[in-house]
């Protein structure tokens, strides 16, 4: 009898063991290739056009000679008279205004020719001056994330990251605050760690971005806080972005601290970080042998180069 639930009891433990060798099976083998399924894009912003269009009819609507052509007959209809009711025999009138008429050309000329001289010297210097929308560039950026965890024994920082981010933005530097973030994509479907195995988890059980559903994620903006007055080139600003973070089905509004350095009036770098929790975007991680503990925490950070668009 004894015997008997011995045998029971291994066979039970024998299966139990099988049970979790196929779930550790289907964790670290399944999650496909981590390929990403179509080249990275975003929504396009674009820079307004009615704003520039506005401007030129002013100067036409503006009708400067329309005084003066008012004046000008009533002028040469005032003088008409004159000449009629005084005496014709007065050829010394008729030569004065000849000189008259011949110097008052000269100093016409000259001050015209001034303020095109300036006009054409204004625009030195290599600050931008209005509206610039910018592209970020994948091949110079990246998305990481950074988590804790407990690895056979030893403390150990997981950091995963991917080149895989896209997304448009608008700097208009003589109105910050009319300044636009498009939304930011990136396919986490193509995060990877330094273990292959993680990768794989990651795919198939946390993230499920082996799905085509959860391949990627986005930041939809809310708002920019904390704008600086002017941003110079080569001086980096500081600020905040508001934005909803979407994984998988779940969104949750999430600020970044960014910073942000023009270091040519074509070309933009900066970085973007956070902390979210695990447990708002039910990012459970799998039970195996040799993780004996994952933090709640994860960090999120973006580096980005980003260039700017011809219009």
């Amino acid at each position: 009898m004894r015997g008997g639930l011995v045998r029971w009891l291994v066979a039970i433990a024998l299966l139990g063991v099988a049970i979790a060798g196929v779930a550790y099976l289907f964790v670290f083998i399944s999650g496909g290739a981590g390929e990403a399924s179509e080249p990275i894009s975003a929504p396009q912003l674009a820079l307004p056009t009615a704003t520039a269009t506005a401007e030129p009819p002013a100067p036409t609507a503006t009708a400067a000679p329309t005084p003066t052509a008012t004046e000008a007959p009533t002028v040469a209809a005032t003088a008409a008279p004159q000449p009629t009711a005084t005496a014709a025999p007065e050829p010394t009138a008729t030569e004065a205004p000849t000189p008259a008429a011949t110097e008052a050309p000269a100093p016409t000329a000259t001050p015209e020719a001034t303020p095109t001289a300036a006009a054409a010297e204004a625009p030195s210097g290599d600050a931008p001056t209005a509206a610039v929308l910018y592209r970020i560039v994948p091949e110079e950026s990246e998305v990481r994330f950074e988590i804790d965890e407990i690895l056979r024994g030893a403390p150990t920082l997981v950091v995963g990251t991917t080149n895989q981010v896209a997304g448009d933005f608008i700097i208009d530097f003589a109105d910050l605050g009319a300044s636009q973030l498009g939304a930011i994509r990136i396919n986490v479907r193509t995060l990877r760690t330094d273990e292959e195995r993680r990768d794989r988890a990651i795919r198939s059980r946390i993230l499920e971005s082996a799905s085509d559903q959860y391949e990627f994620t986005t930041l939809e903006p809310v708002r920019l806080e904390g704008l600086p007055e002017t941003i110079e080139i080569g001086q980096p600003a500081t600020f905040q972005i508001v934005t909803n973070l979407t994984i998988r089905d779940i969104t949750r509004e999430v600020t970044f601290d960014a910073e942000l350095t023009v270091v040519a009036p074509d070309r933009v770098e900066g970085t973007a970080v956070t902390t979210i929790l695990r447990g708002d975007y039910n990012l459970t991680i799998p039970n195996v042998p040799f993780v004996a503990s994952v933090d709640e925490d994860v960090l999120l950070g973006i580096s980005f180069v980003a260039v700017a668009v011809p219009q």
